[in-house]
């Protein structure tokens, strides 16, 4: 995880900025926000694992929260009820800032389910993603899939959900932003960094070959 207030001063300190002439913390936040929507782009398209989350669904789980809270509020004056989840009927929503599916198991033995057609077609043994939502014959899931690394609302208090192997890269991003780079060069530019980011990382816990080996 990186700290967005010490890539905000890094940007500052290589734009020779400190005293916030040139840019606002607001533009600068704006900056790494774009970078970091370039960066995802290129992450997803490597199906780099940066991007795979898991999440569980338990329908039990969540039809008691819900019970609880219809019950905490049944007297309040123009309380609505929520409604009982029901994963095989209603489905359920995408987590935020979902991107693409990796995968979803049942949760009592985490078999992988596959795709049926359509929600005529729902078995056992299938899911469906429609509109947005996702459904399944079981009370409790796993959903894996690519997320999107968050942008930044609060730059004195988040964090980017990326290593700091990413550090120098976001700044260089939000600089080339902040000096008005096209389109055309932040995707080349972010996509020839990922290509040299990834495969390093993936290769830096190796043991190297002592010279006497054959």
């Amino acid at each position: 995880m990186m700290e967005a207030i010490k890539i905000l001063r890094a940007v500052r300190q290589k734009e020779q900025d400190n005293n916030e002439v040139k840019y606002s913390d607001y533009d600068i936040v704006s900056a790494i926000n774009e970078a970091i929507r370039y960066l995802n782009i290129s992450l997803v398209h490597k199906d780099s694992e940066f991007l795979r989350k898991s999440k569980d669904y338990d329908e039990r789980e969540m039809n008691a929260a819900v019970d609880a809270e219809n019950e905490a509020n049944q007297d309040v004056e123009g309380y609505e009820p929520k409604e009982r989840e029901d994963f095989a009927h209603k489905g359920v929503e995408l987590p935020e800032g979902y991107l693409s599916l990796v995968s979803v198991q049942r949760s009592s033995d985490y078999y992988d389910l596959y795709p049926a057609t359509s929600l005529a077609h729902l078995k056992e043994k299938n899911y469906v993603l429609f509109g947005g939502r996702l459904y399944v014959k079981h009370r409790g899931f796993r959903l894996n899939y690519m997320g999107a690394v968050p942008e930044i609302k609060d730059v004195e208090k988040d964090t980017i959900e990326l290593p700091d192997v990413f550090f120098d890269l976001l700044v260089k991003m939000a600089r080339l932003v902040l000096n008005n780079g096209d389109a055309d060069t932040l995707t080349q530019a972010v996509s020839a960094a990922v290509d040299s980011l990834i495969p390093r990382r993936r290769l830096s816990n190796m043991r190297s070959r002592m010279p006497f080996w054959m």
